[in-house]
């Protein structure tokens, strides 16, 4: 696959799953009740209640300025900005007849970071839901997917620095 077609599925997989994110928050705002979770405790059961709108006023807040984060840094990264990069080997990766398939590379892998982050905030808000709704007394599974994040997030770590950790 070339790496302008990776990263096409990139954005594309991360722009559908922050779509999904706020489609799945606006149907659960007209199904919840007035009062939802909105902390949890080490055990998984809601320790503190409050206001739905509230609730939804920060979700949207934080999942936004999150999917703006990974964009933004992407755009960043499409426009040439490397001085804050930092990877092993720079001056390697970001010579000029190398940088345009470095850049391409690394918007490609920092996408799927950010899909992985949406996908696990997508899964403790879908649980918080469920036990907002009577469904769960408790998240579900918060500490399993609170692994399966971080295990993606050592690969991930993993496969950048294999990306450029040695010179071709």
């Amino acid at each position: 696959m070339s790496k302008q077609r990776k990263y096409i599925t990139a954005l594309a997989l991360f722009s559908l799953l922050y779509a999904l994110l706020v489609a799945h928050a606006i149907h659960h705002y007209y199904i919840l009740p007035d009062h939802v979770a909105t902390h949890f405790g080490f055990s998984g059961e809601a320790d503190a209640w409050g206001a739905k709108t509230v609730f939804f006023f920060w979700y949207f807040i934080m999942t936004g300025i999150l999917a703006a984060l990974f964009t933004g840094v992407n755009h960043a990264l499409s426009s040439g900005h490397t001085s804050l990069l930092n990877i092993p080997h720079k001056e390697y990766w970001l010579a000029p007849e190398r940088i345009h398939d470095t850049l391409s590379s690394l918007r490609s892998i920092l996408l799927l970071l950010g899909s992985g982050t949406l996908l696990f905030v997508l899964d403790i808000a879908h649980q918080g839901f469920r036990v907002s709704l009577g469904y769960s007394t408790k998240l579900d599974h918060f500490l399993t997917g609170f692994v399966v994040y971080l295990l993606f997030c050592v690969l991930w770590i993993t496969a950048l620095y294999r990306m450029t950790g040695r010179k071709e």
